[in-house]
């Protein structure tokens, strides 16, 4: 993989935990007006229809149905995401393996290489 794309899949349990017409989001959610970079990363599950109709969202190559933000991009340059669902309690929860603190590290460059990080 070359330093600029970047590779987000699922795990076949994330893809039977979605809905028909669901996609799973990577989403950057910004934390602070101060520094327009800011923010953090959210997975969630939505109606693919109306992701569709957002224009900070891009479909991401692929069989998988997974929307990114537009923002997020530069922080995924050269990894590779993996995402994974669980269920518990009745309840579906969305995960990737990227770091906690993904979002913080990135705005201030401190994101592990690419290499120690893909899968």
């Amino acid at each position: 993989m070359d330093k600029y794309s970047f590779d987000v899949s699922m795990t076949p349990e994330a893809r039977a935990l979605l809905k028909p017409g669901e996609a799973l989001v990577l989403d950057w959610t910004r934390l602070t007006m101060c520094c327009a970079g800011a923010g953090e990363v959210v997975l969630y599950a939505a109606r693919e229809d109306s992701l569709r109709k957002r224009k900070g969202l891009v479909r991401l190559k692929g069989e998988d149905p997974i929307y990114a933000a537009r923002a997020i991009f530069p922080h995924l340059a050269g990894r590779s995401v993996r995402l994974d669902a669980k269920k518990t309690f009745g309840l579906r929860r969305f995960v990737s393996d990227l770091p906690g603190d993904f979002g913080l590290r990135a705005v201030m460059g401190r994101l592990p290489e690419p290499e120690k990080t893909a899968r």
